[in-house]
């Protein structure tokens, strides 16, 4: 049994993303990098979806702009829908949320943004930085984590698209665990 990848997409993205088919497989490939010590989702999106309560008033503030994963309307990418609503039809919360997964705050402020605003003719939104996506301090342990995963599993890709699949995995528990669950 041959199991590939897919591109994930919808409408006429600003991006595509390669996707593993099975969901069992992406579930637990999510669930292992979201939940990665140290460096994984859960450091501040807490486990199960809503930002961790902090106890400093250092961490209060680090924490104010952790959205609450259970409810897309509190996400950043919701706020950037809501303000280009009617003006591209190139936007849509998910890919604007998968992109951000895989880039991280930082690359997507600057590689993105431009392209949304050149899009919309609109002032763009940035993401807080401290939106790390995919991009941990693990990275590369995970990216070879995955690797072997797939690998075992008998799955098909190329290195190049190690880190969409992390993205697409990772973004797929998100909406499973948290968002199907509200």
């Amino acid at each position: 049994m041959q199991i590939g990848l897919i591109p994930v997409a919808s409408a006429k993205p600003i991006r595509q993303y390669m996707e593993i088919e099975r969901e069992d497989l992406k579930m637990l490939l999510g669930e292992k990098l979201y939940n990665q010590p140290g460096g994984g989702c859960w450091s501040c999106h807490g486990a199960k979806g809503i930002k961790l309560d902090g106890v400093t008033d250092d961490t209060k503030k680090k924490h104010q702009n952790i959205a609450d994963l259970r409810n897309p309307a509190t996400w950043t990418s919701f706020k950037i829908i809501k303000e280009y609503t009617g003006n591209s039809e190139m936007l849509f919360q998910r890919d604007i949320s998968l992109s951000l997964v895989r880039l991280g705050a930082d690359e997507w402020n600057k590689e993105l943004a431009p392209l949304i605003r050149e899009y919309t003719g609109s002032n763009v939104i940035f993401f807080d930085e401290q939106m790390i996506g995919i991009h941990s301090k693990f990275l590369k342990k995970n990216a070879r984590s995955m690797s072997r995963t797939l690998k075992r599993e008998k799955v098909k890709f190329k290195g190049k698209d190690i880190m969409d699949i992390m993205a697409t995995s990772v973004f797929f528990y998100i909406e499973k665990k948290f968002v199907g669950n509200n």
